[in-house]
């Protein structure tokens, strides 16, 4: 008698103890899956109930692992040493796929029970299996390819919904990963988190107004008790989904040679499906090409003092990196020096031979002179546009006082004009007036009301344009304080070239044109007869003036 007609003549007469494992197992991790997962081993449990006979060696449950690999499954490898051992005469599980959908894997668990005399039923179609039979070996081969062939409509069902997302352009949760978003299960929406959009703000204004770098910023945010790495921060700056730009299609899950679990593998860009979604924009668009710009500069190389030449990321050492470029040819300018002591500092630009332009460098005590010359102009400027607002706001503000006594002068004339109704209205009551006399109060109090009127809506026109004398007197003085503090600056450091300075040319005829952040372009000559009390500075056709010789 074969194994398997032994096990069903104990389970009809309940005679014999039967050894049992009881397996149940679902490839994904969602609620309803978990469900399913908990019926298996219910229905196992009651097939259990009805045969007294059978003995429970174990219960084991792989929730959300594939049945793909073996090695991913601890509750299965529990079995698999529980049946080697011997102690296992049946599998109670709902289907032969529950067990495995690799075929590699099914002809080595297969084997084992031929070897440990074992077998396995399925609940499904109430089935014991018979292993030793060549036909039913056949039908189990071919179960497996079926399950194989599941596996692929699966893996092309995943395929076809990740295309039509792309196509429709659906946001979904792993989309909203970044700090400063929500995702609303319920809805399948994302929000922007007003706490957490609120410190991206400020990690970027940190950033690009205060040369901060991740690591300060990292510093700071601790302060404020808000846990955050440096390699997170750093990630965050160059996140385009802060201005609400989402790309989706970024990763593949791809199986490799020899390998028993899949790896997410980054796409090309090209592939990338842009998502825009402006309502979740977070930073200024400005500011983020901001960060961008100083991210890419601060990733320079640069030449050490010490003659090391590294790829490094940039720490403030060179104040104008980045910054200095050819307007011909549009090369930057790197920091160099122009003696072998290295106590003389100048930006340079290599490979310019095929440029019309002959300016090939300049030094950075001249470039702080002609910086110092630009921010003095631009906050003379600035001084003379914030007295002009001074006296417009003082005279807003006097405006506005005015206003006011108007506006009380008005409504003493309501109040009269109300009393001068009520007496018309008392009147018009009283009995005895002919019909003549009754029109004309009604005239009269008819053209009382529309004067009321008329007078309200001059005092609503002439309270929306009070302004508040102590807001404004606030922000002149905002404006005072923040003009005192760039005209008493003392040296020229990285945080005001990066606030104040976009970009800075040298042209050909020696001249320095230096295009500031507000867009204003400024031109300092530097001739002998100009204000730039240095001379000239900059160097033609690589002759440098007999000052740094």
């Amino acid at each position: 008698m074969s194994l398997a007609n032994d096990l069903r003549e104990k389970l009809n007469t309940d005679t014999g103890t039967i050894r049992v494992a009881i397996y149940a197992r679902v490839s994904t991790d969602n609620d309803g899956q978990k469900e399913s997962c908990a019926n298996q081993v219910e229905l196992a449990m009651k097939f259990v109930t009805n045969h007294p006979n059978i003995q429970i060696i174990g219960t084991y449950v792989d929730d959300g692992i594939s049945g793909k690999n073996d090695f991913t499954r601890p509750k299965y490898n529990e079995m698999l040493q529980q049946i080697s051992a011997g102690n296992i005469d049946l599998i109670i599980t709902k289907a032969l796929s529950r067990l495995n959908r690799d075929e590699f894997n099914s002809l080595y668990l297969k084997n084992m029970l031929l070897q440990t005399e074992t077998t396995v039923y399925t609940l499904e179609d109430n089935q014991i299996h018979d292993f030793e039979d060549l036909n039913s070996g056949i039908m189990h081969s071919l179960t497996f390819a079926i399950d194989a062939q599941y596996v692929m409509r699966q893996s092309l069902s995943g395929k076809k919904t990740q295309e039509l997302r792309c196509e429709r352009k659906e946001l979904s949760a792993k989309d909203c990963q970044s700090y400063g978003y929500t995702w609303h299960k319920d809805t399948k929406t994302i929000t922007v988190n007003p706490e957490e959009a609120d410190v991206v703000r400020k990690i970027f204004e940190e950033y690009v107004y205060r040369n901060g770098t991740p690591a300060s910023i990292e510093r700071m945010l601790k302060a404020d008790g808000i846990k955050m790495c440096s390699r997170s921060i750093s990630n965050l700056i160059q996140d385009e989904r802060y201005i609400g730009n989402f790309y989706i299609n970024k990763r593949t899950s791809k199986l490799g040679t020899g390998q028993t679990k899949s790896k997410r593998i980054q796409l090309p860009k090209e592939q990338w499906v842009l998502v825009e979604r402006p309502d979740l924009q977070i930073v200024d668009t400005d500011l983020f090409d901001m960060a961008q710009r100083i991210h890419q500069t601060r990733i320079t190389v640069y030449e050490k003092p010490d003659k090391k030449t590294t790829q490094a990321r940039f720490q403030g050492i060179h104040k104008y990196a980045g910054k200095i470029f050819c307007p011909v040819c549009g090369k930057p300018y790197h920091f160099g020096y122009s003696d072998r002591a290295k106590t003389k500092p100048i930006y340079e630009i290599k490979g310019h031979s095929d440029c019309p332009n002959p300016v090939r460098r300049i030094t950075e005590p001249d470039l702080e002179e002609i910086t110092r010359q630009a921010l003095k102009r631009t906050i003379d400027q600035q001084n003379e546009v914030c007295q002009t607002l001074e006296a417009v706001l003082t005279e807003c503000v006097q405006a506005s006082q005015n206003n006011g006594n108007e506006i009380a002068k008005l409504k003493q004339q309501i109040k009269t004009k109300n009393n001068q109704l009520n007496n018309l209205i008392d009147e018009l009551s009283e009995g005895g007036l002919i019909e003549a006399a009754k029109d004309r109060i009604k005239a009269k109090i008819n053209t009382i009301t529309e004067e009321i009127d008329n007078l309200t809506e001059i005092i609503k026109d002439k309270e929306s344009n009070k302004l508040s004398v102590s807001y404004v007197s606030d922000k002149i003085a905002e404006i005072k304080s923040a003009i005192a503090e760039l005209r008493n600056f003392t040296e020229i450091d990285r945080d005001r070239i990066l606030n104040y300075i976009e970009r800075i040319e040298l042209p050909a005829n020696g001249d320095v044109n230096m295009l500031l952040k507000s867009g204003q372009v400024i031109t300092i000559v530097t001739t002998e007869n100009s204000d730039f009390s240095e001379g000239d500075s900059v160097v033609k056709n690589g002759k440098q003036d007999d000052r740094y010789s």
